[in-house]
């Protein structure tokens, strides 16, 4: 017995057993596109019928989740419609489009005046869902305008119109959106929440940049201050390691990158926010250590560090870029039959479904897979494709 613990010690006092070879892999354009196009595959064989997408399942047993949050359905649309913009296909644009017609389906008139999308089974519709189908149908216009027929491109921005009033009808003096309104007995819930405002103020940024709702302007000038404040010096003082701001945190920087983009009243305040939100990220709640998916997180570090970009700060770009590529590596390798898969234990060891490639984990070893987790981690593939691997070409069409 001594013998054989002597070898095992002697193995296991070198550094090298104990190294980890995710830390050896450097991220690369190839990289991505690559888990990106295995993405897209899950994602399109996810769609239901109906349009919207199967929402859970497991990587290894045949077991799908009866679970579902409208949300995170609207949400995985807006990130099919964002695909379909970055690296359109005809099947991914069929899919956007026939998920957005799910949503204007369900539409109905509504006591408070606005039109709104009443999810199956339930007679509350989210805040957030409203804002990201907008979001959905404000990328679908970017990506296809020049393919939408006149009637198409009629429909896109009517609808679009149509949620963007059903938003301002859910607006609250303190910059917040009330986050659900019940339908039945015709009530808003003058509560808030940090997703939905966060998701709500992105809508109202991209809508008035990218479908020429200039009237949004002034709008967004008197929240975005009023969110920046209320999620961090405020949220802050009560709470360092705030979840109010982890709710916020990656929809308020793409949101403030927007704002800082379009160069709106007092965009250099709102670029502080957005780097003030990502040191936050990484230093106070030490994302890059947590072990679940947060592809999330990378959402809102790739808009931080283009306003860093935008800023020429070159030390801010070096810190934030470091922690996307290695946060983005360790992600990829929870992808079933990704790029990195071998360097996933559980990966490596289990038979995966075959119904299941292309779908990413939400832990490291879960084999579980939820929609909301692949939309975030495509989308911070995307962003970081756009801003720290951009194509040489005008428009990289994906194959």
């Amino acid at each position: 017995m001594l013998d054989t613990l002597r070898v095992q010690l002697r193995e296991l006092s070198r550094q090298e057993p104990w190294h980890d070879p995710l830390d050896d892999v450097k991220l690369e354009r190839r990289l991505l596109t690559d888990a990106i196009e295995k993405a897209r595959i899950y994602y399109l064989a996810q769609q239901t019928d109906l349009g919207n997408f199967i929402y859970a399942q497991d990587a290894v047993e045949d077991e799908k989740s009866d679970d579902d949050n409208q949300v995170r359905q609207a949400g995985a649309l807006w990130g099919l419609a964002c695909l379909n913009r970055d690296r359109p296909t005809l099947p991914t644009a069929r899919a956007v489009i026939k998920g957005a017609q799910f949503f204007i389906d369900r539409s109905r008139p509504l006591g408070m005046g606005h039109t709104g999308p009443l999810y199956p089974g339930t007679d509350e519709i989210k805040t957030g869902t409203v804002a990201l189908v907008t979001l959905s149908l404000v990328e679908l216009w970017r990506g296809e305008e020049k393919y939408l027929t006149r009637m198409g491109r009629g429909l896109t921005s009517a609808w679009a119109s149509n949620y963007l009033s059903y938003l301002g009808g859910m607006e609250m003096d303190d910059g917040s959106w009330g986050r659900m309104y019940r339908a039945s007995i015709n009530e808003r819930e003058p509560v808030p929440s940090p997703y939905y405002d966060g998701e709500a103020l992105l809508a109202y940024c991209r809508a008035a940049r990218y479908m020429d709702h200039s009237e949004l302007v002034p709008k967004i000038e008197k929240i975005a201050p009023l969110l920046a404040k209320k999620y961090t010096v405020d949220a802050w003082v009560r709470d360092p390691n705030s979840d109010d701001t982890k709710g916020f945190f990656q929809w308020g920087c793409m949101a403030f990158l927007e704002y800082v983009e379009a160069g709106w009243k007092n965009a250099d305040m709102m670029g502080d926010a957005c780097l003030a939100l990502a040191w936050w990220q990484l230093h106070q709640r030490d994302v890059e250590a947590r072990e679940g998916n947060t592809a999330y997180a990378v959402e809102g570090l790739v808009a931080a560090y283009r306003v860093a970009e935008l800023r020429q700060d070159q030390t801010a770009m070096a810190t934030l870029r470091t922690a996307i590529e290695g946060m983005l590596v360790r992600q990829i390798s929870t992808q079933v039959g990704g790029p990195l898969e071998k360097y996933n234990f559980f990966l490596a060891s289990h038979r995966t479904r075959p119904e299941c490639a292309g779908g990413i984990m939400q832990s490291p070893y879960s084999g579980r897979i939820r929609i909301d987790v692949v939309q975030h981690q495509m989308h911070a593939m995307l962003l970081a494709l756009q801003y720290l691997y951009p194509s040489t070409k005008q428009q990289e069409v994906a194959p």
